[in-house]
């Protein structure tokens, strides 16, 4: 986004100045290294400052009958409240999408929106083109990956580390928690300063495995949290009582633990998915040659001048993508109401 519109009004920031430097020839890996110190620096000192905010602030109930939700009428408040929402919402996500719909359903950016310019040839391209299905098929089937493994990892870390008495709990928190911190353009720069060495005997760099490692890396905070906020819900008197009655601990975990907390793992995934079905800074950075995602595929018709194509992809990724967010989310609230 840095770079689709701060180029037009001459906005330059860090994250398009390392990617110039990958981008451009000569390739500058050691200033895209120091500039991405840089970011990372300002992300964690962000990171810490709000970490220590918090801390101590949270509080787990673990006792007491649960009661309703006690709801509060906003009274003369209510219409202006709802009024800036509304402003708000339409700025922010309505327009952009009604924009985006209304260019992949014209024939010609030039026509305009007119009975006589509104076709569905930019999806019938789409469709019809094997790149554009070749990139749609490639970001599902990396998104699919990225939310089974960001599911695993998140669930086993989130278990370790919440409630438990466990040396290295904190540690394996912030671990999971970290990329939260970190951008895109840094973990890219990362994942290529780590792994394009002539001393590794097998490398990810150059296959659609480095770009799995770059999603998974990303989106792990999605299932961490989701999951740790399960488990909270729980608290550790059923695997308390499991043990008691001689369940082990990978029986326990996987007989009580998983089942209850598999609705949030399940949303966690879902969410994961949508997300990673359309990320664009690591893709631009880290895809192999002859690999499209429907980010890049979007990214190239746009600097080819294919505005309406471009277009309709990316109004089919976020379409695909709002359908898993908003099952995710009843998902999660039904999991949360059930309990």
């Amino acid at each position: 986004m840095p770079a689709a519109l701060g180029a037009q009004a001459g906005v330059s920031v860090l994250t398009t100045a390392i990617e110039r430097r990958l981008a451009d020839w000569p390739i500058d890996l050691s200033g895209a290294a120091l500039l991405s110190l840089v970011l990372v620096a300002l992300a964690l000192t962000a990171y810490a400052v709000q970490r220590a905010v918090l801390r101590g602030r949270s509080f787990e109930t673990t006792s007491g009958k649960p009661v309703p939700l006690a709801q509060t009428e906003l009274g003369g408040w209510r219409w202006p409240v709802l009024l800036l929402f509304g402003l708000v919402a339409g700025l922010a996500a309505a327009a952009p999408l009604a924009s985006m719909v209304a260019a992949a359903l014209q024939g010609t950016i030039s026509g305009g929106l007119r009975a006589a310019n509104l076709s569905l040839a930019n999806f019938v391209e789409v469709f019809g083109d094997r790149e554009g299905y070749h990139a749609l098929g490639a970001s599902l089937s990396l998104a699919a990956g990225t939310a089974l493994l960001t599911g695993a990892l998140g669930f086993l870390a989130a278990w370790l580390s919440a409630g438990r008495q466990l040396r290295g709990a904190g540690a394996i928190d912030a671990l999971a928690l970290l990329p939260a911190a970190l951008p895109g353009v840094v973990v890219g720069v990362g994942l290529i300063l780590a792994w394009n060495q002539s001393f590794w005997p097998l490398s990810p760099y150059g296959s659609w495995v480095i770009l799995l490692c770059s999603y998974a890396c990303l989106l792990l905070p999605y299932p961490m949290r989701y999951v740790t906020a399960a488990l909270a819900q729980l608290g550790p008197t059923l695997e308390a009582a499991a043990r008691v009655h001689g369940a082990g601990l990978w029986r326990t975990l996987w007989r009580i633990t998983l089942p209850l907390s598999a609705p949030s793992v399940v949303a966690a995934m879902m969410m994961v998915f949508a997300v990673a079905s359309r990320e664009l800074v690591t893709s631009l950075l880290l895809a192999p040659a002859g690999l499209q995602t429907v980010s890049i595929y979007v990214w190239r018709q746009f600097e080819q001048g294919s505005v309406g194509a471009g277009m309709a992809m990316a109004t089919v990724a976020v379409a695909i993508s709002l359908v898993l967010m908003l099952a995710g989310l009843r998902l999660q609230a039904r999991s949360t109401g059930a309990r």
